[in-house]
């Protein structure tokens, strides 16, 4: 097996066949479950730096999540809805924050992830989800494998069309870097690769040098800085931009953009509510 791990995920081309198959082991649901966490926050580029925060969803049925602009207040932008055991299964993204409506399914199969379907615009669009040889690999309706390998709590991917590889996550100590055509686009490095607190990520993308030729450069720095128990603050570049505050039963609460004022960015106040079981 072991073989076929590194045969398999070392070429530039792949048998398909061989990575569609629904064959989980004990590794997969811990990438499902770091698949499905913290959607919301994705959306504002701090999915990994939140899961250092020990955020407690159990029981909870509907979380909705609503913002407050200096033009309106409490707008609904984002619905998710969670089964008994914790699993989303659905996932609805509204216009004030998308720009249209887009609704999210999860299906599920021996309790893995098995679909999912993507509503938007009238079409509808399906992501399914295979497991082998301790990864797991996403298909997308244009038949592009996204194929996930684990390093401690950080996914990294490879990305294969009719079975050719088009990029590829590399590892490289705390660093995940990317690559197109074999050349480097762009790196994350992690202060720790379990995402603990006290976590810091630096992501770096390509600038050009005095020669013109491209060359990876940090661009941006995010950190976690505890407050307290139940007070967060995340900084950018050394510059506070967000402030968290979670419940005293350590559910999200209140996540503040505090803007930026160089860059006439206004700052938005979102809240979380939740329906419990």
């Amino acid at each position: 097996m072991l073989l076929l791990s590194v045969n398999l995920f070392a070429q530039s081309k792949i048998d398909a066949t061989q990575l569609k198959v629904f064959s989980p082991d004990e590794n997969s649901i811990q990438y499902n479950e770091i698949y499905t966490q913290n959607f919301f926050f994705g959306n504002l580029g701090l999915k990994q730096l939140m899961s250092a925060i020990p955020i407690n969803n159990q029981s909870v049925k509907t979380m909705k999540i609503a913002a407050t602009n200096s033009m309106k207040k409490n707008q609904a932008i984002m619905e998710l809805h969670y089964d008994q055991e914790g699993k989303i299964h659905q996932m609805k993204i509204f216009e004030a924050f998308f720009g249209d409506v887009m609704v999210i399914d999860y299906r599920y199969k021996e309790g893995l992830l098995d679909e999912e379907i993507i509503t938007h615009n009238n079409q509808t669009k399906r992501n399914k989800f295979y497991y082998t040889d301790g990864k797991m690999i996403v298909e997308n309706t244009k038949g592009i494998l996204d194929v996930y390998s684990l390093n401690g709590k950080v996914l990294s991917k490879t990305n294969y069309m009719d079975g050719n590889l088009l990029m590829m996550d590399k590892m490289e100590g705390k660093c995940r870097l990317t690559l197109y055509r074999k050349q480097p686009i762009n790196k994350v490095c992690f202060s720790n690769l379990n995402l603990e607190y006290p976590l810091t990520i630096d992501e770096f993308s390509n600038n050009e040098d005095k020669n013109g030729k491209l060359k990876l450069e940090k661009n941006l720095s995010l950190t976690l800085k505890k407050v307290n128990e139940f007070n967060y603050s995340i900084l950018s570049n050394n510059n506070e931009l967000y402030t968290l505050k979670l419940t005293k039963d350590m559910r999200v609460k209140e996540l503040n953009f505090l803007g930026v004022k160089a860059e006439h960015v206004s700052p938005v106040d979102y809240t979380f509510n939740y329906i419990n079981y």
